[in-house]
């Protein structure tokens, strides 16, 4: 029975761990809480010494869209070290690589700028909507998109609420 009681706990922790939704966002002092179940981690992306960009994408059911075609909704979480502008800084450059319709803004006490906006990808005719938060974290300056089509986005909001709702940087 005493060899069990290692192997037992050694299953406990693991368990505890793929159960936790808690993201804590490398080199930063950020964390975001993601549903328990239908968000999986698929990439991280060096885009130079200063900025990374992690993505998650909802994998819980087949997301259809009314044409449809299966959609893949997602999180991007752009990260940028060494950052001495102001989220309106990186908000600016960054519409000026992806221009959008900003549908609505909220400017948090923090600091922290929330967008909700929605754009028609040049690519495949297709409209999408999405929530977006700009934090700074000292010299880091974070964006979290969360995105799928305007078809879908309802059925997602809250959850994309809830997610942006739940970013937090310790101190």
């Amino acid at each position: 029975m005493k060899a069990r009681k290692p192997l037992f706990l050694s299953f406990m922790l693991i368990a505890a761990l793929t159960l936790s939704a808690q993201i804590k966002i490398p080199n930063t002092k950020a964390s975001l809480t993601l549903p328990e179940k239908g968000w999986k981690y698929l990439e991280t992306t060096k885009v130079d010494d200063n900025t990374t960009v992690y993505l998650y994408a909802y994998s819980g059911d087949y997301v259809i869209d009314n044409a449809g075609d299966t959609v893949l909704p997602f999180i991007r979480i752009y990260v940028r070290r060494n950052f001495k502008g102001t989220v309106y800084d990186l908000a600016y450059s960054r519409f000026m690589k992806q221009p959008f319709q900003s549908l609505d803004e909220h400017v948090y006490d923090n600091g922290g700028l929330e967008y909700l906006g929605a754009y028609t990808n040049e690519q495949d005719g297709k409209d999408y909507e999405f929530r977006m938060l700009y934090i700074k974290d000292h010299d880091n300056i974070l964006e979290i998109r969360l995105e799928t089509t305007v078809d879908n986005f309802e059925q997602f909001d809250e959850t994309f609420q809830n997610i942006v709702n739940s970013v937090n940087i310790s101190k």
